[in-house]
């Protein structure tokens, strides 16, 4: 995938509603830190742009804010003054806990005086704590009304963790985590490649319809009155076929809970639906165990488009499984009852 230089300039050309939009679909893909996320962004927002809570307790229990700004050139001393100063106001003020982490996402990035606020952070507490009526008393409110240091503010100054307040360029986004799959959900990027799957040894209840119409299936084309899919696998022949089928269900279970949990919804759908239309004459045209083996072939052979076919991301096993789980879902099954 490599560093992503190539898509420097997509983010810098972002609009700032955009640039809000990609920085909160960042943080909706890190369910690992944050239990939900929220995109606040206009003109009562009251210092946020997006947010990643911790808790379900959200505003009342940890948070990290992040503060988009997308501007004509890098972010300057008196904006961190001003941002800062402005959330930190009104937290004293009850509207929020204080945020836990604070992200300032300028693209251009920062200013050799922003910088040295950023990697000083005792300098910066000690500048707002002192110089606040020039550098923050009027930047709060859009009307330009004088807001005071407060007792409660003042305590809450002195307590925020200030080395917590990052600065992010577009350089330092390429690198993030995950962000891979979100240039692939906005600019049409490579999302990567899916974890191959884990076959349990046992038929799982969430493959056990497919598995029941195979176990059919076998039954009607050795002659032979299968019981279950284990006196499928004990027979020489059609026990490694199975074995081949459940290896590409979840192969393909693996690929959707992957791109589901990281790629909007629609890339899913347009796949499942292209494989569902590539297959569905041959899959009419035909019955039995014909019907497996051909279904199986012309998938292996499909062409799909949309992301996952314009990066090759969808490999044979997956757009065979995906019949499978077609039947699992009564959209195409193998056999009806």
């Amino acid at each position: 995938m490599g560093g992503k230089l190539t898509y420097r300039d997509d983010i810098l050309l972002l609009s700032a509603k955009a640039l809000e939009r990609f920085v909160h679909r960042w943080v909706a893909t890190r369910m690992i830190d944050y239990m939900d996320h929220y995109e606040f962004g206009d003109s009562s927002d009251m210092g946020r742009d997006v947010g990643g809570f911790v808790t379900a307790a959200r505003h009342e229990g940890e948070w990290d804010n992040f503060q988009c700004k997308k501007l004509a050139k890098p972010l300057d001393a008196p904006t961190l003054f001003e941002e800062v100063g402005k959330i930190l106001h009104f937290a004293a003020e009850g509207h929020f806990t204080a945020p836990r982490k604070y992200f300032f996402v300028a693209p251009k990035g920062f200013n050799r005086s922003a910088e040295e606020l950023l990697h000083n952070p005792e300098r910066f507490r000690a500048t707002m704590l002192a110089e606040w009526d020039t550098r923050c008393a009027r930047k709060i409110r859009s009307n330009g009304e004088h807001v005071p240091m407060t007792p409660a503010l003042q305590r809450l100054i002195k307590r925020h963790p200030f080395r917590n307040i990052e600065g992010w360029d577009v350089d330092k986004m390429l690198a993030l985590p995950g962000m891979d799959l979100v240039l692939a959900d906005t600019f049409g990027d490579d999302p990567g490649q899916a974890p191959g799957g884990s076959v349990p040894v046992g038929v799982a209840d969430e493959e056990a319809v497919y598995v029941g119409q195979l176990v059919s299936i076998y039954s009607d084309h050795a002659g032979i009155p299968f019981a279950d899919a284990d006196a499928v696998m004990d027979h020489p022949e059609h026990g490694m076929h199975l074995a081949m089928q459940r290896r590409r269900y979840y192969d393909t279970d693996a690929f959707r809970r992957h791109f589901r949990d990281n790629l909007d919804p629609e890339h899913l759908r347009h796949f499942n639906d292209e494989v569902h239309a590539g297959v569905f004459e041959t899959y009419a045209a035909t019955s039995g165990f014909d019907r497996l083996t051909q279904v199986m072939d012309r998938a292996g052979r499909l062409d799909v488009t949309g992301i996952f076919g314009r990066h090759r991301r969808a490999s044979v096993q997956v757009r065979q499984g995906t019949c499978h789980h077609l039947a699992n879902e009564g959209v195409m099954p193998w056999k009806k009852p």
